[in-house]
């Protein structure tokens, strides 16, 4: 495989070490080319194949490749890929990762580890995207709560974790009673596959899951990008913190002012959502899912988290409405489903707020209290 590596220098030498060391460089692209050249020196790498940002255009052009490989220093940095899209790099062809989440990549991995050895001990599990990964305080439920709630997990990702779930033999202890199934409004559009801006999380899924659902580059193309000490990677259990398995609660506070300047531009990014054939497939996701809750004796809880208040009204209406529509008519057919609405919760407020549609642990706290109330009322 023939790969044009595109990153920056602090993290070049990182970036080569997880990948495949047969991998075949036209060109490495970065900024402080002198100090990189020092440092592949020192690592017995060779010089020749380093060039400068301001060739980038000139890389892209000239160099025959299979693949991009754009290596961000953050998740949320986009100047890399931003570059490579002004110069006509081939959209199928560019891979996007993020250098500081290449340990986070085995998380998901770890916590099925942490389930499996501890499946007797819980009564429920949650699956969903970043809203349900942040919006759930486990203390707050009587019963013992796994959260797979992971940020961009879309809802196939989410429907194999409860496969995964529902599978573990657990011989003695609790049985698994409940699933809490968190949707966003846009989740019957969402396909993780499709969302370029976080193509780097799929990392995550391949190796947990061995899968890259609708992903255009083939399973065993993309492992190969890696090496396989790298791909078998295993993180210690313990410390586990079951409130915050995925580390992402540490900085929850109040939404700050620059969230909620560009708070706007959030929820018109997602009320544009539309993938007919993503809707089609994960209606029919939804309906196997709860299909195989109650093939289990296991009673879904579909529930909508809380937003904000600039998000309850600029939201679609058109995609809100079709969103309870289309969970209306899975009720209908699966009568052991319920249905939580909290989208727009009165006693809670934009200081329950991280950001326009994730929870702080205040508000999780709250949302939690007024979730377990339902589930011990039924």
């Amino acid at each position: 495989m023939r790969v044009l590596l595109v990153t920056w220098t602090d993290q070049l030498l990182q970036n080569l070490s997880i990948l495949n060391p047969e991998l075949e460089y036209c060109a490495i692209v970065t900024d402080e080319v002198e100090l990189a050249k020092k440092n592949f020196e020192r690592a017995g790498l060779r010089t020749d194949l380093i060039h400068p940002l301001y060739e980038l255009k000139e890389c892209v052009k000239n160099f025959y490749y299979d693949y991009v490989l754009c290596i961000e220093n953050g998740w949320w940095q986009t100047s890399l890929s931003d570059a490579l899209k002004d110069y006509d790099a081939p959209q199928e062809k560019i891979l996007n990762f993020c250098a500081l989440l290449f340990t986070n990549n085995f998380l998901l991995e770890r916590s099925f580890r942490y389930f499996k050895e501890h499946a007797t001990e819980f009564e429920m599990f949650a699956t969903g995207i970043s809203y349900v990964e942040k919006c759930l305080d486990i203390t707050k439920f009587k019963r013992k709560l796994f959260n797979f709630g992971r940020g961009s997990q879309d809802l196939y990702y989410n429907f194999q974790t409860a496969k995964f779930a529902i599978s573990i033999k657990r011989g003695g202890g609790l049985k698994l009673n409940y699933a809490l199934i968190g949707l966003a409004p846009y989740s019957f559009h969402y396909d993780l596959s499709n969302t370029p801006r976080n193509q780097f999380i799929l990392l995550q899924h391949l190796i947990a899951f061995g899968d890259l659902h609708n992903f255009h580059v083939p399973n065993k193309e993309y492992r190969k990008i890696f090496s396989e000490k790298y791909l078998s990677t295993k993180i210690p259990l313990e410390p586990f913190d079951l409130n915050d398995p995925f580390m992402v609660k540490g900085n929850l506070g109040v939404m700050t002012p620059y969230l909620r300047l560009i708070s706007r531009k959030n929820i018109d990014t997602w009320s544009k959502r539309y993938f007919q054939n993503t809707r089609d497939e994960n209606i029919k996701i939804l309906d196997d899912y709860l299909t195989l809750c109650e093939k289990n004796k296991i009673r879904p809880i579909i529930f909508l988290p809380p937003m904000s208040e600039g998000y309850v009204k600029y939201f679609s209406k058109q995609k809100l409405d079709e969103f309870y529509y289309i969970v209306n008519c899975a009720i209908k057919k699966h009568p052991s489903a319920v249905f939580v609405d909290g989208f727009n919760l009165p006693f809670l407020t934009d200081r329950d707020f991280a950001d326009v549609d994730h929870l702080n642990t205040q508000g999780a706290s709250k949302f939690s209290i007024f979730l377990n109330e339902f589930i011990e009322g039924l």
